[in-house]
């Protein structure tokens, strides 16, 4: 029971203005990133991201969200199955996509 609370406990950092980035929300402790792009309504889920990234984006509001975001892009692998994840490696992988700014995040 305690590993599923974990999978939900997203924490959504401190408002900032982005041109890229329309939502995100982070998960510390399974080392989890969701974000949705302003451009395409796009979501993609990003495993194996580092929890020290992560914690940074958190307590640092002033940190830009473009820049954060733009690591993530560039460092990861796409993952077609559970086998990128189990390797430790950052990963991403399509989730949804919107055409709603307001509407939430797929965190599931």
């Amino acid at each position: 029971m305690f590993n599923s609370i974990l999978k939900i406990m997203f924490i959504i950092p401190t408002k900032r203005s982005s041109t890229c980035v329309e939502a995100i929300a982070v998960n510390p402790f399974t080392a989890t990133a969701v974000l949705r792009f302003k451009k395409n309504g796009y979501e993609y889920r990003y495993s194996n991201v580092s929890r020290r990234k992560i914690l940074n984006l958190l307590l640092n509001p002033n940190m830009s969200l473009g820049f954060w975001v733009q690591s993530l892009v560039k460092d990861a692998v796409m993952q077609f199955n559970d086998e990128v994840s189990s390797q430790g490696k950052l990963a991403y992988k399509l989730i949804g996509a919107t055409p709603l700014s307001n509407q939430a995040l797929s965190l599931a």
